[in-house]
């Protein structure tokens, strides 16, 4: 795998624990410069004197650029005083007795039957009695048991503290040393968030609440709302809800997550085969892939990089496929075509058709539209076609010319705008939003395309605007204003009805058109929600059509000018050799 150091620049940040053998400062510059943003130090290992000065010597030898995640151990039970590992083997007994636990009454919680998820839920333990404080096992999954491992039993915590005293001795240390966050581990409520949240008022230490339970899963929102930033530890998580659940609950938190705003770190066992092998296997290369394209914001190496031979290459490897993710994420566009209002300037041409279905020249608007935007890269999987009036026929027409997109209806479409449309569709994705009624050239959307920044519109600067026309107030290539209502002496042209949207931009756009219509304005045009963009800083970018041919058609006259000379002018250019466009 060829790695670029220089690729650094990206959505995606990385999460590295940092071991002993890498508490020096040549260690941590390579570490950065391979793709650390933020170091990890994990509580359940070490005296408190060894946590305390691991802490000061990373504040004192990172970039400040890099932030210090202390990583408190919670409730979890670990296995104490092991000097040697326990080598098990599947279908013998074996007996923890209490000096083995760092919980000791762990014995009083158990039963038989039970199940002993330990190691990550490398090791598989059945309870088959407690004899005093003795928990008397029988060895499913064998392995090697060492110190300091995890041990998880579903359906005990609750009855736990939620905090042991190593958790409130460190909390002292994080305050003490201002790290950036500490990981509250095996969080169960939104009230055990809190409760640590009041402890650290003033400090400025944020929080990562551990979604490890099934408790915190059946508690998402709550536990949301309290967190600065979640993890999803897939390792423990796996011992609470089952192996087969993880892949789906990940899922499923990771959307919700997005939807509140929540940033969210994904981890445990990304690449383990590169504790002792300097390349990964295909799954985990998926794996990476998988997580940043579910919405994770960040991604958590653990033994890889605390304990493994190639720490570096690891962090590498995983930023070398984020950025490669990003890179086509950034270039995977959906499409939705607006196509349900009613068609009223047409006369009985539109009875019983939609405008979109009008031919302009041997192609009908909403077949040419899809060739511009098939032709650009978008295929059907990526396009939604909002429909309302005449909606029957639309579909039929368009499945009998194999098209695989997605339909939305919009039931309003006679007494709602294009923004309820729009907002029906409910796309989040890095969108091209095109209005039904026109014809473009293609360069224009190819051009769309490649504007930067997270909103574009495609502006006409040479437009007559007329009362129908949406209008737009510029300043230094942004749009300030956009509506109808407009004074055309104060606009810099008209927004032809296509435009482009980062993923952010779509879900803010999204979130203002629930505010909109919510405040009861079904009958608002789409500019109402651009314009809230604008307010909300969100810069609306100018790309301007440059005197190429384009057409809405509200109308007969509209149309008429689209057959005889618009859309021959568009097929003429759609075929012709590529030309740079002057700007």
């Amino acid at each position: 795998m060829d790695i670029d150091l220089r690729d650094n620049i990206g959505r995606t940040q990385f999460i590295c624990t940092i071991g002993p053998k890498l508490l020096q400062r040549a260690a941590l510059d390579q570490l950065v410069q391979h793709g650390m943003n933020i170091a990890r130090v994990n509580g359940s290992h070490g005296s408190l004197d060894d946590i305390r000065n691991m802490v000061g010597f990373l504040k004192r030898e990172l970039p400040a650029s890099v932030k210090i995640l202390l990583d408190l151990p919670g409730n979890k039970v670990r296995t104490d005083n092991i000097s040697e590992p326990i080598a098990l083997t599947a279908g013998e007994a074996f007996v923890l007795p209490p000096e083995k636990l760092t919980f000791k009454s762990l014995w009083s919680r158990v039963k038989e039957g039970d199940r002993i998820s330990a190691a990550d839920g490398a090791i598989q333990l059945d309870v088959t009695g407690v004899k005093g404080n003795e928990i008397h096992t029988r060895v499913v999954v064998g392995g090697k048991l060492s110190n300091r491992k995890g041990i998880n039993i579903r359906g005990i915590h609750d009855s736990m503290p939620f905090d042991f005293e190593r958790d409130i001795a460190l909390m002292n240390i994080a305050i003490e040393l201002h790290v950036d966050y500490v990981g509250l581990s095996f969080v169960r409520s939104g009230e055990h968030v809190r409760r640590t949240r009041a402890q650290l008022t003033g400090t400025g230490v944020g929080i990562v609440a551990k979604v490890e339970t099934a408790e915190a899963v059946a508690r998402l929102d709550r536990v949301l709302q309290s967190s600065d930033m979640i993890m999803i530890d897939r390792g423990d998580l796996e011992a609470d809800i089952g192996r087969e659940n993880v892949p789906l609950v990940t899922k499923r938190v990771l959307r919700r997550a997005n939807e509140l705003d929540v940033p969210v770190i994904v981890a445990s066992q990304f690449l383990t085969t590169m504790l002792d092998r300097p390349l990964p296997v295909m799954a985990e290369v998926s794996d990476i892939a998988n997580a940043i394209l579910d919405g994770a914001d960040v991604l958590m190496l653990s033994e890889e990089t605390a304990i493994g031979q190639y720490p570096n290459e690891a962090v590498a490897t995983m930023r070398h496929v984020a950025r490669t993710v990003e890179r086509w994420q950034a270039n995977d566009h959906h499409a939705v075509i607006l196509a349900a209002g009613p068609s009223t300037g047409f006369g009985s041409l539109t009875t019983n058709k939609h405008k979109c279905m009008l031919d302009v020249g041997g192609s009908t608007i909403i077949s040419h539209q899809l060739d511009n935007l098939r032709a650009c890269g978008i295929t059907d999987d990526r396009i939604t076609v909002v429909i309302g009036h005449n909606h029957h026929q639309i579909e039929a027409y368009l499945r009998g010319e194999g098209f695989l997109g997605r339909f939305v209806y919009n039931p309003w479409y006679a007494t709602t705008n294009m923004l309820v449309s729009l907002w029906l569709a409910r796309e989040t994705h890095n969108l091209i939003l095109v209005y039904g009624d026109i014809i473009f050239e293609r360069s224009i959307l190819s051009d769309l395309l490649a504007t930067k920044g997270s909103v574009a519109l495609a502006v006409d600067a040479d437009s007559e605007m007329g009362p129908e026309d949406e209008k737009v107030m510029v300043r230094d290539g942004t749009v300030l204003r956009a509506s109808k209502e407009l004074d055309p002496a104060q606009c810099a042209g008209e927004f032809i009805g296509l435009a482009r949207l980062d993923s952010s931009a779509s879900t803010a756009l999204l979130q203002e058109m629930d505010a909109v219509t919510r405040a009861g304005g079904m009958m608002e045009f789409l500019t109402v929600a651009l314009e809230r963009l604008a307010a909300r800083g969100i810069p609306l970018q100018v790309m301007p059509t440059n005197g190429r041919a384009w057409n809405d058609n509200d109308c007969l006259a509209d149309l008429d000018r689209s057959r005889d000379g618009v859309f021959g002018r568009i097929q003429a250019a759609n075929h012709a050799p590529s030309q740079p466009v002057a700007r």
